[in-house]
């Protein structure tokens, strides 16, 4: 057994175990005092404060001193008086009731396959009608069975159900929605307007941004909608090499300017890959200088063209964006009531393609849950197999169900799966954007994949020595 450190039982956040001991329970969530809360994994424990937003780490002895009564006096009034309590409570399993998960969000994918654009990395294969004549390349499908495109009708009544059922922000997207065009000439903005005229709060297109003229410009204002536009570079050649589209970096900076001219909210969001990473610095300046949202560019995901694993960036970069090295998440309770009880990211959600499948997520690609067409009514399909899809938990994910971290953390199915090169299950394939190892309680050494066999498979090979501004030092957030 390792030597005890002078801090006894109690680390800060980011410290490593310092016993050798497994616990022998299933690892479960446990309540303290009101909003403090004993997460318990294999090895090592975690205490979420919610009332300070605080993590805390422990080794086993100090999970152990905490949950039995003749535990270590010394030490719970330490704790106590860190996290500011008159007494450490003795801590209960939190059970939860299952509360009901109502449709929140949808994707309207008017085009899953169609697009001015060739982008190297797309998840849905999307390209213009002509390329993929020319090219001979067979449209992927979601269903062989019906290829029969969704009608502005059939739009229109399922965005009304969508909202009947609970949904209350969408987003219209493709291929590139503003190609669409309905049974009377119908475009994406009449479908948007359809949906702020029913009652959705808030409404999205996702588009390349080629297409936006002032035309066009000042209906998504008139309307009230916002706009999502794709940048991959700030320098011309670097994010036409991406698009492989010749003109295309003009028309989306002036359809950007457009919508700045006009106010008209939107955001900018950036795919990074080995073809832009020298450039991400000054793309990320850029559009902040322009003033428009932007979150933390989103690493190449493996699906579709993306698992070409030439568009990989390289490992330091993946590591700075993409993989967790440390414990940087906070304690909430919202959160984690949701976490225990649901996917944090799935739950509530839903992609319809142009051909009526149902799908959790638009980089789920084959979890079909149904058809819109063949299913009834769309409230079928969602009272179904995607009900057990909303219910996946880390408690469902390999590894991460051993982990102390698993209600505070985050989750992505589709890019789990697509990783594990999809010798996984959906539900259960480790996330492989994690350096922590719950089984020794440290930070930083490798990321989780599945062997051959379909078994967690620790990677040390895939992130090299971490460097000194990687490394974890301790302390709490």
């Amino acid at each position: 057994m390792a030597k005890e450190t002078e801090q006894g039982p109690f680390l800060p956040l980011g410290g490593t175990s310092t016993t050798e001991t497994s616990f022998d329970n299933k690892p479960s969530l446990f309540s303290l005092n009101p909003g403090i809360y004993l997460a318990t994994g294999v090895k090592n424990g975690a205490i979420y404060d919610t009332n300070t937003g605080k993590i805390y780490s422990l080794n086993a002895k100090g999970v152990q001193a905490i949950r039995t009564r003749d535990g270590d006096c010394a030490f719970q009034e330490k704790l106590a008086r860190e996290l500011r309590i008159k007494a450490i409570s003795e801590p209960t399993p939190l059970i939860k009731e299952k509360t009901e998960i109502k449709l929140d969000f949808v994707w309207f994918e008017i085009l899953s396959d169609d697009c001015n654009e060739c982008c190297v990395h797309c998840y849905a294969d999307s390209m213009p009608k002509s390329y993929r004549r020319n090219l001979e390349v067979q449209t992927p499908v979601i269903s062989p069975k019906d290829q029969k495109k969704l009608s502005a009708y059939e739009w229109k009544k399922l965005i009304d159900e969508s909202f009947v059922l609970g949904a209350r922000q969408c987003q219209f997207i493709g291929g590139e929605p503003f190609l669409w065009r309905g049974e009377n000439k119908e475009t994406v903005l009449d479908l948007a307007e359809h949906a702020k005229e029913t009652g959705f709060e808030t409404v999205e297109i996702f588009t390349n941004g080629t297409l936006i003229t002032e035309a066009v410009a000042q209906r998504i204002k008139d309307i009230g909608l916002g706009i999502a536009i794709s940048l991959y570079s700030i320098d011309e050649t670097t994010h036409e090499s991406i698009t492989r589209t010749r003109g295309s970096f003009k028309k989306t900076i002036s359809a950007l300017q457009m919508l700045k001219t006009l106010e008209i909210p939107a955001r900018v969001e950036t795919v990074l890959m080995k073809q832009n990473q020298k450039t991400i610095e000054d793309t990320d300046k850029a559009i902040a200088e322009m003033g428009f949202e932007h979150r933390t560019p989103d690493v190449i995901r493996p699906n579709g063209r993306g698992g070409n694993h030439d568009l990989y960036p390289d490992k330091d970069i993946a590591i700075k964006y993409s993989i967790k090295m440390r414990p940087d998440f906070p304690a909430n309770s919202d959160y984690i009531r949701r976490n225990m009880d649901a996917h944090s990211c799935l739950a509530g959600k839903i992609t319809i393609t142009d051909t009526g499948e149902v799908l959790p997520c638009i980089f789920s690609r084959e979890q079909i849950t149904g058809n819109v067409r063949t299913s009834g009514s769309l409230k079928n399909i969602l009272e179904g197999e995607m009900q057990n899809i909303w219910r996946i938990t880390k408690d469902d994910v390999l590894v991460c169900q051993d982990c102390e971290y698993r209600y505070v953390c985050a989750d992505c199915r589709p890019l789990a799966q697509a990783a594990s090169g999809n010798k996984g299950d959906y539900k259960s394939s480790p996330y492989p954007r994690c350096a922590y190892n719950p089984y020794e309680g440290e930070w930083g050494k490798g990321i989780w994949k599945l062997d051959h066999d379909a078994k967690p498979l620790f990677d040390t090979s895939s992130i090299k020595q971490i460097q000194e501004e990687h490394s974890v030092k301790g302390g709490e957030i």
